[in-house]
């Protein structure tokens, strides 16, 4: 049996009131509240309730076995979080519940749909058995199992809203989520053009000087209505001169480079993916391939875009209990971006070559 009275101490002391106010608000005698405390008095069945109602308990754990029998009729309401359908033999009073509810099982089930990308059932299958969750009732399923609406009873102490019934420990689901990676690789990496030529400045200089004639040959275009179509043409041409004119610069490194790296995102397959580290990004800021969407192209854009942009890919693999096998995959940004110092120009190369080349590149940087 659990300490009455030091349990509703704990709870009065938590919302600064006294056993008189507490008294006054109940309609019962504060003589009686007092015995209470002290543990000379137990409540009778009609102020046990009210004082259940008042502080949010659950009353079967909360007053003594002689009066469950008086109880019995409310069976449904006491059996607030029932240990056959989670673990609550776990947590052995209310204000306990409470406290997780704040700390530790932050994590809703919806949250958990949410950072997955996936239905509830699926989260059902894969997730729920594997993580500590509390459950609260609301009375509101198929058979009325309570009279009391929980969630909102840890919504007014929490002092937050709480939509979903079932809350989960949230390190338990990372834990999961952690254990469940099954590789993380990278098939590009994005660097700046020139860290592929021998000097630097001479192509910044050459870049800027391609953009002084294409900024003139734009202002001309611009002031003039009737300019011919070779203009235009003239205009592409100098822009794509500009994008390639570190390959008339290149180092020894840059030739090989752009020498063995073939790199195709219209054929991301053919690109090897090479094992790196996970980075530091919680798992909520993971990215799903679906969250990117370029209109009027494949399915597999939202793929292409990560390739072409060098993100690193996490797979993650799950069992349900019959040992059927689900995977899913995110993308988080290069923890090692690369930005230019002198041209604002960038190339694609494959995880595999800047691994082998790496070094040497940065050694001059």
């Amino acid at each position: 049996m659990l300490e009455l009275g030091e349990n509703i101490k704990e709870i009065l002391r938590d919302r600064k009131m006294t056993q008189k106010q507490m008294a006054e608000t109940l309609g019962i005698a504060e003589s009686s509240i007092s015995r209470y405390l002290k543990g000379s008095r137990v409540p009778v069945r009609k102020e046990a309730q009210k004082i259940a109602d008042f502080l949010g308990v659950y009353p079967r754990e909360w007053f003594p076995e002689r009066y469950q029998s008086e109880l019995a009729e409310d069976v449904a309401s006491a059996a607030v979080l029932k240990p056959a359908r989670q673990t609550w033999e776990k947590i052995r009073t209310w204000p306990e519940a409470v406290k997780l509810l704040g700390t530790t099982h932050t994590l809703s089930v919806q949250d958990i749909c949410q950072i997955l990308h996936a239905p509830r059932s699926w989260v059902g299958r894969f997730i729920l058995p594997h993580v500590d969750k509390i459950y609260l009732p609301d009375g509101k399923r198929a058979g009325k199992e309570v009279d009391t609406n929980w969630k909102e009873v840890a919504a007014i102490q929490l002092g937050k809203d709480i939509q979903d019934s079932t809350w989960c420990s949230k390190e338990d689901f990372d834990n999961l989520i952690m254990g469940s990676i099954q590789s993380v690789t990278k098939q590009t990496k994005l660097i700046p053009a020139e860290l592929l030529v021998a000097d630097k400045k001479a192509y910044a200089e050459e870049y800027n000087a391609y953009s002084d004639k294409i900024a003139a040959l734009a202002e001309e275009i611009n002031a003039d209505e009737h300019t011919r179509m070779e203009k235009y043409t003239e205009l592409a041409e100098l822009k794509k001169q500009q994008r390639v004119c570190h390959r008339r610069q290149l180092s020894n490194e840059g030739r090989q480079i752009l020498k063995t790296n073939i790199v195709s995102v219209n054929h991301p397959d053919a690109t090897k993916s090479i094992p790196v580290r996970l980075p530091s990004v919680p798992i909520e800021k993971w990215i799903f391939p679906d969250e990117i969407h370029e209109f009027g192209e494949a399915e597999e854009s939202g793929h292409k875009y990560f390739f072409r942009n060098g993100y690193i890919r996490i797979t993650l693999a799950f069992i349900d209990i019959n040992g059927t096998f689900a995977r899913k995959t995110f993308y988080v940004a290069d923890a090692e971006t690369l930005y230019h110092k002198y041209v604002e120009e960038y190339v694609l190369v494959s995880e595999e070559i800047w691994q082998t080349y790496a070094i040497r590149l940065m050694s001059r940087r």
